[in-house]
C-alpha cells in the first residue's frame, strides 16, 4: 500500500477524533480487522445489517462486540484472548470521539473495507507497522510507544538468519506487532514458491511444507496492546493465531510451544531461530532476555541462531549476563548500524546486530567478526523518515554479505594501519576479536564488546608492532602515547 495512502487514513482518524492518542488509533483499526472475519463486514451491500453506524446508540462499542464475537471463532490462547479483549475497551464508550460525526464514521469504515483491507495481505505490506510509524510522527511525548525496528534493518536480521522452510521454527519473543514474524513467514514462503516453481519440490511436498510454515512462528509479548496488533498482523496474514502468548518472556519454558493439528492432536514445537529487538531500558532487563532466547532454543537443532539487535555497551553492563551467554553460544558476528537508525521513532541508541550460534559455547580463540553497515544507503528524513535515497541499499547489503561470505579467519583487517594512517579509524570496516568467557564475568574491558573499544585494542597492538618492526627504541613508559590513541577514538 501507498505511503499516501496510509498517511491518508492517519489522518481520517484524526479528523474524526482530534484529540485521540495513538493507542486508541492502533486498537480502533485492529477493531476493523477482527470485524472483517465477518464475511458479511466485508461486504459493503451488507455491511449496514451487522454494524448499524447511523442509528446505534454507540456504533464504536458494536464494533468491539462485533470483534470480541469474531475472535472467539479463531485459535486463540485463553490469555492472549483475554488481553486483546482488554485492549480493545481502550476505544469503548466515552473514551473517543470517533462516533460523533456519524457519516464521516460510516464513510471511514466503508473506505476501510472496500479500498485498504483487500490489500493487506501483499507479502510485501507492511501496514500496521508504517501507520504505527505515521502516527509515531506527531505524536505527543505522553503518547510515545514503543520503539519500531525499521524494515530494512529488520530484514538485514531476517536474512542473518539463514532461514530454511524445510526445517526452521522462528520465535519472535519480543514481538512488538510482530514485525520480525511478518518478515520471517515472508522470506520461507517466496523460498518455497521458488522451489516449487524451479521444480525443486513437487505439489505433494509444497502442500505439506505450506502446513508446516503455517505452524513454524512464533510470537510473544508481555504488552496487551502490542499482542494485539500482532494478532491482527497474524489475521492479515493468515498464520496460526493460536501461537501467539502473551506473557513476560521470563515465565516462558520450553513445553509451552506447541498446537493442535488437524485430527486434535497437540504437536510440540521446537524453536530453532530467534530475532528480536528487546527494550534497552534496563529495567526490562535486555540482556536477560538474549539469554532467555538463548536458553528456549538451546539444544533443538544443530543450527540454532538467535540474531538480536542492541545497543553494544549493554554487554559490558552485564558480564555476568553475558558470560552466562557466552557458556550457552559462540557470538560469531557483530555487526555495527547507524546512529539514526531509530531517528523515525525519536531515539538515538548507538545498536549493533549480534549473531549467536547455538551449537556450541564460545571459547577465547573463537574469533568474532565485525562489521561496519553504519552506512546503509538509508538517510533520515524529517518528513518521509528512513529513505533509501539515493537507491543504494541493496547493493551495499549485498555487499556486506560477500564479505561475511568470503571472510578469511587468519586476517583481522583489510585496512592495514602505517605510520602514515596510524590515526585513522574510517578505514576499519572489519575486524576480528577475541574474547576470553572467563575474563569477562570479572572484567569490563574484556566484556566490552563495541566497535570502538575492539578497534582500541587492534590499535594498541598495531602500535607495538610498528615499533618493534622498525627496531625503534620508543618505549611508552608513562602510557601517554596509549592515552593519547584512547582520547582519540573516544571522541571519534
Amino acid at each position: 500500500m501507498e505511503l499516501k495512502k496510509i498517511k491518508d487514513i492517519n489522518q481520517k482518524i484524526y479528523e474524526l477524533d482530534n484529540k485521540i492518542n495513538r493507542n486508541s488509533k492502533m486498537m480502533f483499526i485492529s477493531t476493523l480487522i477482527f470485524c472483517c472475519l465477518n464475511k458479511d463486514f466485508k461486504n459493503p451491500a451488507k455491511l449496514n445489517e451487522v454494524i448499524n453506524i447511523m442509528g446505534s446508540l454507540n456504533p464504536i462499542d458494536d464494533l468491539i462486540e462485533l470483534a470480541k464475537s469474531e475472535l472467539k471463532n479463531i485459535k486463540l490462547l485463553d490469555k492472549t484472548l483475554s488481553d486483546v479483549e482488554y485492549s480493545l475497551n481502550i476505544i469503548s464508550g466515552s473514551n473517543t470521539k470517533l462516533a460523533e460525526k456519524r457519516p464521516d464514521l460510516k464513510e471511514f469504515i466503508n473506505d476501510f473495507v472496500c479500498n485498504v483491507f483487500p490489500l493487506l495481505s501483499d507479502n510485501d505490506n507492511l501496514f500496521l507497522e508504517t501507520l504505527y510509524m505515521e502516527i509515531d510522527k506527531k505524536a505527543k511525548n505522553s503518547d510515545k510507544g514503543i520503539t519500531l525496528t525499521p524494515a530494512y534493518a529488520a530484514q538485514l536480521m531476517i536474512d542473518l538468519a539463514d532461514l530454511d522452510y524445510k526445517v526452521d521454527v522462528v520465535a519472535d519473543l519480543s514481538s512488538g506487532t510482530g514485525l520480525f514474524s511478518l518478515l520471517a513467514y515472508s522470506k520461507m514462503l517466496n523460498d518455497l514458491n521458488i522451489d516449487k516453481k524451479n521444480n525443486k519440490i513437487n505439489e505433494q511436498d509444497y502442500t505439506k511444507y505450506k502446513i508446516r510454515l503455517f505452524n513454524s512462528i512464533i510470537a510473544n509479548d508481555n504488552d496487551e496492546k502490542m499482542v494485539t496488533l500482532c494478532l491482527a498482523n497474524f489475521i492479515i496474514k493468515e498464520l496460526n493465531t493460536g501461537l501467539i502468548y502473551s506473557n513476560d518472556i521470563f515465565n516462558l519454558s520450553k513445553s509451552d510451544f506447541s498446537y493442535f493439528d488437524s485430527n486434535n492432536n497437540k504437536v510440540n514445537l521446537k524453536p530453532t531461530k530467534a530475532i528480536l529487538n528487546p527494550p534497552y531500558e534496563d529495567e526490562y532487563k535486555p540482556m536477560e532476555i538474549v539469554l532467555k532466547n538463548i536458553e528456549l532454543l538451546k539444544g533443538n537443532s544443530s543450527n540454532g541462531k538467535v540474531i538480536a539487535i542492541l545497543p553494544a555497551s549493554k554487554f559490558g553492563q552485564n558480564r555476568v549476563t553475558f558470560y552466562n551467554i557466552l557458556i550457552n553460544a559462540t557470538l560469531k558476528n557483530v555487526i555495527k548500524m547507524q546512529s539514526d537508525l531509530f531517528s523515525e521513532s525519536g531515539q538515538s541508541p548507538s545498536t549493533c546486530i549480534f549473531e549467536f550460534d547455538l551449537s556450541k559455547e564460545h571459547r577465547k580463540n573463537d574469533l568474532i567478526h565485525y562489521y561496519d553497515f553504519s552506512d546503509s544507503g538509508f538517510v533520515y528524513l524529517k518528513d518521509s523518515g528512513m529513505v533509501d535515497k539515493n537507491n543504494t541499499h541493496q547493493q551495499k547489503k549485498d555487499e556486506l554479505f560477500k564479505k561475511m561470505r568470503e571472510v578469511k579467519s587468519d586476517v583481522y583487517s583489510s585496512f592495514v594501519r602505517t605510520w602514515n594512517n596510524f590515526y585513522e579509524v574510517s578505514g576499519e570496516t572489519e575486524l576480528i576479536a577475541k574474547i576470553d568467557p572467563d575474563i569477562v564475568k570479572i572484567n569490563k574491558d574484556e566484556a566490552d564488546v563495541s566497535f570502538e573499544n575492539i578497534t582500541i585494542k587492534k590499535m594498541l597492538r598495531e602500535k607495538d608492532e610498528l615499533i618493534k618492526s622498525v627496531n625503534n627504541s620508543f618505549v611508552d613508559s608513562d602510557g601517554e602515547f596509549e592515552k593519547y590513541i584512547v582520547d582519540i577514538l573516544s571522541e571519534e
